[in-house]
């Protein structure tokens, strides 16, 4: 028995004691038990309020650390964890904020190591196996990652950053609903996380986004100068366009599928096949436009801009391969895209300030075609656009074209189309308690959907999706599910300078010129290399080897590689974007017998 509950007792008998005193008055003893009672009452209110156990002290230096990170000076904060942490090598909060310290300044391993060590001592906290997950996620061991996640949410169903975490991985499985899900619990458990309020900015229509990315960037908040300069762009996009219609880039042809021709592509010197195109009219203008499944949405030059005549929206940086860091454009509207049969209205294209793209007029994202199953016939020199395989409940075929990627796509045209809900849906939800939903045939109108596997697409090869970014997991020698990108734009193979020094030997490549988005790559090398994907194989190739930290970064998992075009060329490479799904057919009787053949 406490010793609240033994006081409580001991009063009560003394109340009851006396009432019973001789010679006191039959009408007295109610007044006295009141008064008792009373007394009795206020005392154990003030035991309890006693041995309610007190909020822990808040560390002014632990305050300092956190805010420090959350204001995006992650190698500061870095210092104050362990400053910290030489004084209590214990303190969860500590080791929670220098692994995420870690992993935001690319010190993968430090934060592995980290994160290890404090587990080692608490294997039972909830905060850190989810700060482990963050660090499996950026190393792409993506079952490890959701084995953690899983694992804090059991032992802690508030640990927000479980809940982010699957959100971030649950997306890159193209399974929608889930994640959407997971963001909806992470809101209600915390809906003043610094990091929760950024992933629940896509969720909000356009004139409640753009107000909460203002005050969002108004404060401090953990993300770097190039995150911090696609928000601004975005806001500037909103401004700009958030009291007009949004551009939808919707199908006026009466055209479900369609064929067309691909082009092809030399280099510079008209030696050698460096890529596929495919001609498209922009307004009233033809162009040639690199088809490059690397790539997202269509980017044009300014020349082309100015000759089709696009309207100007706002400002614009992306980023591709390179050292010369983000490259900077604009948004325009294009009042016309015309590509084979099919013709679109009011499409917003990404118009660079060089004069050209890739030495091109310009490229073109296969996830434009998002909406279809994309087939690239390259033996054959054609590309295919059909519809995709119907849901049980879908009967409606596309009718738009993602011409924007991914980012601004999602971004300006969902809450319209039905894949996300409004505000006042999303608070209506937020309110009641959450239950499986009954069976029904139909789906909640404006929730997103998980990945479906037509019966036909069982054996497809399941890729993970980061936006218009395809990872295809590829064995590399010894190494099992590497995760490489599906690049036609890319000439050859590519191996991560990490992924390099992991599964050989890597030796200096003088005289060799790699050039992206971001202009030249300074330090090339190769490696000796045995691919496996999907169902293929490639042996004893001499791959191009470079540092790709900073398309990871961007990507924000590990990418090892690209697959790239001298070796695609001989596939018919089926992609569906919706389930996240690509399939790649070798047919040795439709290409010329080369050495690196499968």
């Amino acid at each position: 028995m406490s010793g609240v509950h033994q006081l409580l007792v001991e009063h009560s008998k003394f109340v009851l004691r006396c009432s019973r005193l001789p010679g006191v008055p039959r009408l007295m003893p109610f007044s006295l038990r009141s008064a008792l009672v009373a007394a009795v009452l206020l005392s154990v209110q003030l035991i309890l309020r006693a041995e309610e156990p007190k909020p822990p002290a808040i560390d002014p230096q632990l305050t300092a650390a956190d805010q420090l990170y959350r204001a995006g000076k992650f190698a500061e904060a870095e210092a104050r964890y362990q400053a910290l942490l030489k004084v209590d090598t214990k303190s969860v909060p500590a080791q929670v904020g220098l692994t995420r310290a870690l992993l935001r300044q690319q010190k993968i391993d430090e934060a592995l190591d980290a994160v290890n060590t404090a587990l080692d001592a608490q294997p039972k906290s909830a905060a850190l196996l989810a700060a482990k997950g963050d660090v499996q996620f950026r190393r792409a061991e993506m079952p490890d990652a959701e084995a953690s996640y899983l694992a804090a949410k059991e032992l802690d169903p508030k640990e927000v950053h479980a809940y982010l975490g699957l959100v971030r991985l649950y997306r890159c499985y193209s399974m929608y609903r889930k994640a959407y899900d997971e963001l909806q619990s992470a809101h209600e458990i915390a809906p003043d996380d610094i990091e929760v309020q950024r992933a629940w900015l896509g969720t909000l229509p356009r004139k409640e986004r753009l107000a909460a990315i203002e005050a969002y960037l108004a404060g401090a908040h953990p993300d770097d100068e190039e995150e911090t300069k696609w928000m601004t762009d975005h806001l500037e996009f909103l401004k700009a366009t958030v009291d007009k219609p949004s551009h939808h880039c919707k199908l006026v042809s009466h055209v479900e599928q369609t064929e067309t021709n691909l082009e092809t592509l030399m280099s510079t010197d008209g030696r050698h096949m460096r890529g596929i195109g495919l001609s498209t009219k922009l307004n009233e203008r033809e162009v040639h436009l690199l088809l490059d499944t690397g790539a997202g949405g269509i980017v044009v030059g300014r020349k082309v801009a100015a000759k089709a005549g696009l309207t100007r929206i706002s400002a614009l940086h992306y980023g591709g391969i390179g050292d010369k860091g983000l490259q900077s454009g604009y948004t325009a509207v294009a009042d016309h895209i015309r590509i084979g049969e099919l013709e679109f209205q009011d499409c917003v294209v990404a118009v660079s300030d060089k004069s050209s793209v890739a030495d091109e007029d310009g490229l073109i994202g296969a996830d434009v075609f998002g909406a279809y199953l994309v087939d690239i016939d390259l033996p054959g020199m054609r590309l295919k656009l059909s519809p995709l395989p119907k849901r049980p409940e879908d009967v409606v075929a596309p009718t738009s074209l993602n011409s924007e990627g991914e980012e601004q796509a999602n971004a300006e045209q969902k809450e319209e189309r039905g894949t996300e809900l409004s505000s006042t849906e999303a608070t209506s939800m937020e309110q009641k308690e959450t239950k499986p939903p009954a069976p029904s045939s139909k789906r909640p109108r404006g929730l997103p959907r998980d990945r479906y596997i037509a019966p036909e697409m069982a054996k497809w090869t399941k890729v993970f999706r980061f936006g218009h970014t395809m990872l295809v997991p590829t064995d590399v020698n010894d190494e099992e599910d590497l995760l490489f990108g599906l690049d036609t734009g890319a000439f050859a193979n590519v191996l991560s300078l990490r992924a390099g020094e992991q599964v050989g030997k890597v030796k200096s490549r003088r005289g060799m010129r790699v050039r992206g988005m971001n202009g030249d790559v300074k330090k090339v090398y190769s490696t000796k290399a045995t691919l496996r994907f999907g169902h293929l194989q490639q042996s004893d190739l001499d791959i191009v080897t470079f540092d790709l930290s900073a398309v990871s970064r961007r990507t924000g998992t590990e990418i090892s590689g690209f697959l790239g075009f001298s070796m695609l060329t001989f596939l018919e490479v089926k992609l569906d974007y919706r389930d996240g799904l690509v399939d790649f057919k070798y047919d040795a009787k439709r290409v010329r017998p080369v050495r690196d053949s499968f």
